[in-house]
């Protein structure tokens, strides 16, 4: 099932951020897909969505963060995650006298994402495998928003499902170019969510000087792509999805996938230069993903995560047209 709902990600221009992306990617795969008849397409609405609560976000993050986000400190931590200041104090690519909008509605618009999320994750369970046209939010930490992600969707959901009894275990493989960082950073203490990042092993948020800095704890499996080791990826990545599955004898009830397409050679965000991918590598990969879970039985939910530039649909696309037939 593909899961799409035309009103979540904020219009960051109402709030005046200034940040020249325009994502579209997600409305443009499913009206693709709706243009070739392909079944099982779910457009959601707002009313379709139980919105997480302060507890769902709890279960990830501390209490000091959530009372900021629910505080009046959300200002600060929305321009920390976002980049909005400079390392002097000056405003970064924002202009508040633009704002139409302000920063209670931006985190609304937010917590419905993250609920769309956890509701595709839910769906998974009942159908064996969802797609949610958005979510990936893997760089949120336990006690800050980082690199555009204010709250890291995948772990609420999972946490979420855990609470409610739904699953006992879970895994997370994380194929978009940057180091599911925050993801790892919540989870390495919690044996019942394992996790494996591909990445670029170069750039954000590996670069960080501090050898203690949260990006560098590891992931379960942690799988480094040098530049122009491109020709490796796929096999690496198998490897890497093998030593998880003969390693953990306790295996998932359930995957999350978060899928980014920004290691695809066209895409336009410039800290994914490491990692080049053609179109029918990023194909093979997520195959592979799909068809080693499939295989197994494990129901499985994917999210966007990263992807950047007018061709990334097109990677999306290829996939769920393949798995759709």
């Amino acid at each position: 099932m593909i899961l799409y709902h035309s009103d979540l990600s904020p219009n960051w221009g109402e709030y005046g951020i200034l940040i020249p992306l325009r994502d579209d990617r997600s409305k443009r795969v499913f009206e693709h897909l709706r243009s070739l008849g392909k079944a099982n397409l779910l457009e959601l609405n707002k009313s379709d969505l139980e919105i997480v609560t302060q507890e769902d976000l709890l279960r990830v993050h501390s209490k000091e963060f959530i009372d900021h986000l629910y505080g009046q400190k959300l200002e600060s931590e929305i321009l920390d995650c976002f980049e909005l200041v400079d390392g002097k104090g000056n405003y970064n690519r924002y202009n508040p006298a633009l704002a139409k909008r302000n920063w209670s509605e931006f985190f609304d618009s937010i917590l419905h994402h993250v609920s769309a999320s956890k509701y595709a994750m839910e769906k998974s369970l009942e159908k064996g495998f969802t797609f949610f046209l958005g979510g990936g939010m893997h760089h949120a930490r336990t006690n800050k928003g980082s690199g555009f992600c204010l709250v890291n969707d995948i772990v609420v959901g999972i946490r979420a499902l855990q609470d409610s009894n739904k699953i006992k275990r879970a895994w997370v493989i994380d194929t978009d170019a940057h180091k599911g960082d925050g993801t790892s950073e919540i989870t390495h203490k919690d044996p019942s969510i394992k996790t494996l990042s591909i990445h670029m092993k170069k750039g954000w948020p590996l670069d960080h000087p501090d050898l203690q800095h949260p990006s560098k704890i590891p992931s379960d499996v942690d799988i480094e792509m040098d530049c122009e080791e491109e020709s490796f990826y796929n096999e690496r990545l198998r490897q890497g999805l093998n030593k998880l599955w003969d390693h953990n004898p306790d295996k998932p009830d359930f995957v999350v996938v978060n899928a980014g397409v920004d290691p695809y050679e066209l895409d336009e965000l410039p800290s994914t230069q490491f990692l080049r991918l053609s179109k029918e590598q990023m194909l093979e990969r997520d195959l592979m993903v799909y068809n080693f879970f499939k295989e197994r039985g494990i129901a499985q939910c994917w999210l966007m995560s990263g992807g950047y530039g007018k061709f990334s649909w097109e990677v999306y696309s290829q996939f769920l047209e393949q798995i759709l037939e």
